[in-house]
């Protein structure tokens, strides 16, 4: 009796079509990692969830193999996968599970040889080629100095630097008065002394989740740049738009937040 339901086809129809919530949790993923950066609140929480939904999602695929529908995503999954992994390219558990249920599907399926040679030579040219060509951009116009945000969470051969009692204070302090604007502070790392820049970005255009919050990227101005690392700045808020810095000198800077209009589209490049 199982085995009779279990090979009804409008089951079968059913759940393929159910199948489609993965295709498009991997663009939802894809488009977020694009506009946002993602920080967890509680990571490993999350990648138990991903990986248990992407084993899920593998199964009902897999039973449904030679359903249209399941063949279609079969062939459609490794497009938003690409994208996840040049957005997202520093963060394997972000692309790796729907990597390898979109490869296991892409074999599996009982789409025409036809199609899977065609759709396959696609994505390798994409894979390779596009890759290649992320790399190279990210080397010519991201250079090849190395910035972290300093906090607790960053490595010790940065943090072993400065001040990390004091950071930690900044940091605790870091939004402005009406909430509108935060800062935050970085370490360069180049092929001269290194550098220390003070970033502003909005407040207010987050978005708040259990596991993680969408942090609003592309909108940060750098309002100082001190050139040698190591250095702890003093950093206060006068108002909403106003920030006051010093690097260890005695003088204090003031600079005026100006309205933030023009999003960084390529921050995934390393640019700006």
């Amino acid at each position: 009796m199982n085995k009779s339901i279990l090979s009804n086809k409008w089951l079968k129809l059913g759940v393929s079509v159910l199948t489609i919530a993965y295709l498009g949790l991997t663009l939802i993923l894809a488009y977020w990692s694009f506009l946002y950066e993602i920080e967890f609140h509680n990571e490993r929480a999350f990648i138990i969830i991903y990986v248990a939904a992407s084993v899920i999602f593998l199964i009902l695929m897999f039973y449904t193999r030679k359903q249209l529908p399941t063949r279609i995503i079969s062939m459609a999954l490794l497009l938003p996968v690409f994208l996840l992994i040049i957005f997202n390219s520093s963060r394997p558990e972000l692309y790796l599970p729907p990597l390898t249920v979109g490869i296991i599907m892409f074999f599996s399926c009982t789409a025409s040889e036809n199609v899977k040679v065609i759709m396959g030579t696609i994505y390798i040219l994409m894979y390779v080629v596009g890759l290649v060509a992320f790399s190279v951009a990210c080397t010519l116009f991201g250079g090849s100095s190395v910035e972290t945000k300093i906090n607790s969470s960053a490595p010790v051969s940065v943090t072993s630097n400065y001040d990390m009692a004091k950071i930690d204070n900044l940091n605790a302090m870091c939004v402005s008065p009406g909430g509108k604007y935060r800062y935050y502070i970085k370490d360069v790392q180049d092929n001269s002394r290194g550098k220390v820049i003070i970033v502003v970005e909005p407040n207010d255009l987050d978005k708040e989740y259990r596991y993680f919050t969408l942090r609003e990227a592309g909108y940060a101005t750098r309002v100082a740049i001190h050139n040698t690392s190591g250095v702890t700045p003093d950093i206060r808020w006068i108002d909403d738009s106003t920030i006051t810095y010093t690097f260890g000198d005695g003088e204090w800077n003031t600079s005026k937040i100006q309205e933030m209009k023009n999003k960084n589209y390529l921050r995934f490049l390393r640019i700006g």
